[in-house]
């Protein structure tokens, strides 16, 4: 997959993210102030994954967009989930584990296979 999908995937959604981080600021100035714009993105695709109708609208503005291809979209968004199964069963490789920095707390097991990276 092109690395450059999550950077083409906040250009074209920067209106939505924009109005994403208003909504959040309303509900939580304190703690979303304090978020970097990836933490805020990653926020953003979490709780478009939550609701298919929204998941389906953004895919069609992406998409019209022609900037990423459907294929694209589709393994962001896969891996995006995977990445959210990683995160509620606490389960990474090594790898991932030195690469993403993840804290000893959110690890219940490892894996050499089941990986994302």
């Amino acid at each position: 997959m092109d690395l450059l999908a999550p950077e083409i995937l906040q250009d074209i959604l920067a209106e939505d993210l924009n109005k994403f981080r208003k909504y959040v600021m309303e509900i939580n100035s304190e703690e979303f102030s304090e978020y970097s714009e990836e933490k805020l993105f990653s926020l953003y695709i979490f709780s478009v994954l939550d609701n298919m109708r929204a998941l389906k609208q953004v895919k069609d503005k992406c998409i019209k967009s022609k900037k990423i291809s459907e294929n694209e979209f589709n393994k962001f968004i896969y891996l995006s989930m995977k990445y959210i199964d990683k995160i509620n069963i606490k389960k990474w490789s090594w790898f991932e584990i030195d690469q993403l920095n993840i804290d000893v707390e959110d690890i219940e097991s490892t894996t050499l296979t089941y990986t994302i990276l």
